[in-house]
């Protein structure tokens, strides 16, 4: 015969353990023996297939970010915002009393993929700034031209997560871990990525001494104006590759800043 029974929602893996060291191993003798259910060992293993496909996902997002940036730490430097992320969906799982579930290891899993964007855009910028100013004030002029941007397409994911965070209709809480974690997630990381990364990208700096095999050398063109360097390159690659119809002559007074942001 066999009997079934199920642990109370608030046992942890603690006390399962202790109710089968004292009791299941001391009593169930002669033949009589405990495993699991199949639904808790399909459970188990899907827990073990999202977790290699976790980390799968960051070894592959930090392969494609070293070979975009054709630099290693500056790749490093943008996957410190997954702690950033993770103390965020932790945090907002304690306090809404949630446990760790399927939805909510898809939203860790959806989280890796979205939560780098900020990073990417801020330390991109940065480079590119420093093709005309010093690093410390690139690091400034960047945070403030993307803060824009990153505080924009982080509000409307978590601003469009809200109704699922929050349980809204009958099966409601079925994604709830889902969205729980990502609104934690993006939140956290962004407060944290505009605030730590600069950080992290001076130390970093200091650190390297040959700077030319990233970006180019700092405070290049020092002392000039970011956007007359950027109106002078566009009519160069203007003239090198546009047509006679598009080439801007003195005669038209084509506006250069259009397209650039303020």
């Amino acid at each position: 015969s066999t009997i079934t029974a199920d642990y109370t929602s608030s046992a942890d893996e603690n006390t399962a353990a202790k109710i089968n060291q004292e009791v299941v191993d001391k009593y169930l003798v002669n033949g009589v023996g405990h495993a699991e259910s199949a639904s808790d060992k399909m459970m188990a293993e899907e827990f073990g297939s999202l977790g290699m496909a976790m980390v799968i996902a960051v070894f592959l997002i930090w392969v494609v970010m070293a070979a975009q940036f054709e630099s290693m730490r500056f790749s490093f430097m943008v996957m410190t915002t997954l702690p950033f992320a993770l103390i965020g969906s932790f945090f907002l799982l304690w306090i809404s009393d949630a446990t760790l579930s399927m939805p909510s290891l898809l939203g860790f899993l959806m989280l890796i993929g979205t939560v780098v964007n900020n990073g990417i855009l801020y330390v991109d910028t940065v480079n590119q700034y420093r093709m005309a100013m010093p690093m410390h004030r690139a690091l400034i002029e960047a945070g403030a031209t993307r803060l824009r941007p990153i505080l924009m397409t982080t509000l409307t994911t978590v601003i469009s997560m809200v109704p699922m965070a929050i349980g809204f209709g009958d099966n409601g809480q079925m994604m709830q871990g889902l969205a729980l974690v990502d609104v934690g997630g993006l939140t956290a990381s962004t407060i944290l990525a505009l605030l730590m990364l600069p950080i992290y990208y001076s130390v970093m700096d200091k650190r390297k001494k040959n700077l030319s095999m990233d970006v180019p050398d700092a405070g290049y063109m020092e002392g000039q104006n970011p956007e007359e360097y950027y109106q002078k390159k566009a009519a160069a690659e203007w003239e090198r590759y546009g047509t006679p119809d598009d080439d801007p002559t003195p005669t038209e007074s084509a506006d250069m800043t259009e397209g650039f942001p303020d």
